[in-house]
């Protein structure tokens, strides 16, 4: 999590939140052990348009050998510039590695898998990843509905979401919205308290008091309050000031990702001193012993060897030596309270009840996003509009083949485009995505939870909006006139909302892979369109094609919706040669002539083409 309190005041914290065993005795406070911990990954070296085809990998050592105890009942701080591996460390006590990664994480003498962190511990992530049409206490309230045991009770959650709204200070602004870059809400210190509450619900027992200060100093004092009644917190914290440097228990010294220094508080610098590295006075203990000065050659030389040995200082010192000793110790003996961690391993909410919890949330969230409803209501009705100005009424003659192509084309193509339109463009569908991976890496839901519940919530105004498009569009009265047929249009309106579920749901992976706007919304476009020419046969006919585009078509929805659009307006109607051709050649007496020649498996093929579309439709909901 980010807080700023000034300009030189920045400060970074996460914390693992362990459900204290015992009375009050040093013995009896959980243990958090890492022994012997390096960390290797992957990253690509150059721009990202590149490719992965023009990029080659390197292999980058981002911790080496860490070997520190986390211990209740002491706020342990993580110190370094940036780059140091305090992230990567926190990243893997709280198995989310995508690395190689070597040596233990053990709590209470017990290996740390992802399923036991998910039960004893809470991670508060960098960013405030909220909703920001959410109040404080709604923001909460579903919070503990998704986090807290299934078996709790309204009246239970009430109580736990009031408790934490007080203990963090948030009385004040309990019914204000979060806001966001647009609608203006709380203060950013405020999000980062709510923030950490999300992650104090799953504790009911923690005895703490209010915040009454926005400050840096008051927000690492509350952690200290939860460190003290025998939590392991940990958090990491660029530049702390003196009076909040006074809160830290211990201090894990950190740089060029290994350890410095990782000791009492108080010792910090008397034990540099001790090493011939006296801190200046006035000057910043950490800028000036691990700070790595890259702005030329000969100063980063310098500073990296200063750094190099104080490493190695430590890994020969008594201080280093005794932790290492007792994390040995600690681990190969004999664990006895592991019966009773499994015992008290947190409940999970059921899958029913987080379903209907993240489809109340989202639509609370629509609801209150007006401009995001009324976007999807009128931007269809704008196409029809230019497509009723631009054809008029539809006539039975020879021309009309070529307006009624055209009238299919708008009909595959504007709900997809529809959807990026208002998906994107959208300030709330960030915040629905950053919520949702935050959410999902705690373990408080499935993919296809999620993505049920966001098409169910959306479908109201999704039928209300193809209604709308279908019937102003398809009617004698009010729009172009289509083949005029209650069954027809039935299997019209049916592929107008397929579409715009494939639209909603393509439009939403495409953001969730690439979270720059602009890019995901010129790929959303250009899919659409590669889609709609090779495979549609509007354009160009399927078999005048390449056998490979051929082939390529099958896999799109557009092929098979378009089939079905054509053999739906073209089978049975009846075209006429008059007088207003105007020399026109009769070509196709009937739209089965047409169909002959361009879509000549429509007909036979419609019931075949409906289920690919439906099935398509649902394999999209519940990827």
């Amino acid at each position: 999590m980010i807080l700023k309190t000034n300009s030189r005041n920045k400060f970074t914290t996460r914390m693992l939140n362990c459900t204290a065993v015992g009375t009050k005795q040093d013995d009896d406070f959980p243990c958090l052990n890492l022994l012997g911990v390096n960390y290797d990954v992957k990253e690509y070296v150059g721009p990202w348009y590149k490719g992965a085809c023009f990029r080659y990998r390197r292999h980058k050592k981002v911790l080496r050998d860490v070997t520190v105890q986390f211990k209740g009942g002491e706020l342990t701080a993580l110190l370094g510039n940036s780059g140091s591996g305090k992230t990567s460390l926190l990243d893997i006590i709280a198995c989310r590695t995508s690395g190689k990664l070597t040596g233990k994480v053990y709590y209470q003498n017990q290996e740390m898998t992802s399923t036991l962190f998910q039960s004893i511990s809470a991670y508060v992530i960098q960013a405030d990843r909220l909703l920001a049409t959410l109040s404080v206490r709604e923001t909460l309230t579903y919070a503990a509905y998704l986090r807290l045991p299934g078996r709790s009770s309204k009246q239970e959650i009430k109580d736990q979401v009031q408790r934490v709204i007080i203990d963090m200070g948030l009385r004040q602004v309990s019914d204000s919205r979060i806001g966001g870059l647009i609608t203006r809400g709380i203060s950013g210190g405020e999000k980062r308290r709510v923030t950490i509450a999300i992650q104090l619900l799953q504790d009911p027992n923690e005895p703490t008091s209010g915040l009454d200060s926005h400050t840096a100093h008051y927000l690492v004092s509350k952690l200290a309050e939860i460190a003290h009644r025998g939590k392991i917190v940990i958090l990491t914290i660029h530049q702390p000031r003196s009076d909040i440097f006074d809160l830290f228990d211990q201090i894990g010294l950190m740089s060029v990702g290994e350890m410095a220094y990782f000791g009492k508080a108080g010792n910090l610098v008397s034990y540099f001193t001790n090493l011939g590295y006296p801190c200046p006075k006035y000057a910043n203990p950490l800028d000036h012993y691990i700070s790595v000065d890259r702005r030329n050659y000969e100063q980063q030389h310098n500073t990296l060897f200063r750094v190099h040995k104080l490493i190695d200082s430590y890994l020969d010192s008594q201080v280093c030596k005794a932790i290492r000793n007792d994390v040995i110790e600690e681990t190969i003996k004999p664990s006895r309270k592991k019966r009773s961690i499994n015992k008290n391993m947190i409940e999970t909410t059921s899958v029913f009840r987080a379903f209907f919890t993240l489809y109340r949330r989202l639509c609370v969230n629509l609801w209150r996003d007006r401009h995001n409803w009324l976007a999807r209501i009128y931007c269809p009705l704008f196409y029809v509009a230019v497509n009723v100005l631009y054809l008029q009424q539809i006539k039975d003659d020879q021309q009309s083949i070529q307006n009624r192509i055209g009238l299919i084309y708008n009909s595959i193509t504007v709900p997809f485009f529809g959807a990026i339109i208002v998906v994107i463009p959208s300030s709330k569908i960030p915040s629905i995505r950053d919520v949702f991976y935050r959410e999902r890496r705690d373990g408080l839901y499935s993919v296809t939870t999620f993505l049920i519940a966001y098409m169910l919530h959306v479908l109201p105004v999704q039928i209300f909006s193809s209604v709308l498009f279908s019937v102003t569009l398809y009617c004698n009265d009010s729009g172009v006139g289509m083949y005029n047929d209650i069954g027809r249009f039935g299997i019209y309106f049916g592929i107008v909302i397929s579409i715009m579920f494939i639209g909603e749901i393509t439009t939403m992976a495409i953001m969730g892979a690439v979270h720059n706007p602009g890019i995901a919304n010129t790929m959303s476009s250009l899919f659409v369109s590669a889609s709609v020419l090779v495979s549609s046969g509007l354009l160009r006919s399927l078999p005048n094609m390449l056998e490979g585009l051929q082939w390529l078509s099958y896999i799109t929805v557009f092929r098979y919706s378009s089939q079905i659009l054509a053999a739906n307006e073209f089978n049975k109607l009846n075209l006429t040669c008059t007088s207003s051709d105007k020399g026109t050649p009769c070509q196709y007496p009937s739209g089965d002539a047409f169909l002959a020649d361009f879509f000549p498996y429509a007909v036979g093929d419609l019931k075949i083409n409906i289920g690919i579309v439906v099935n398509s439709d649902t394999r999209q909901n519940v990827k």
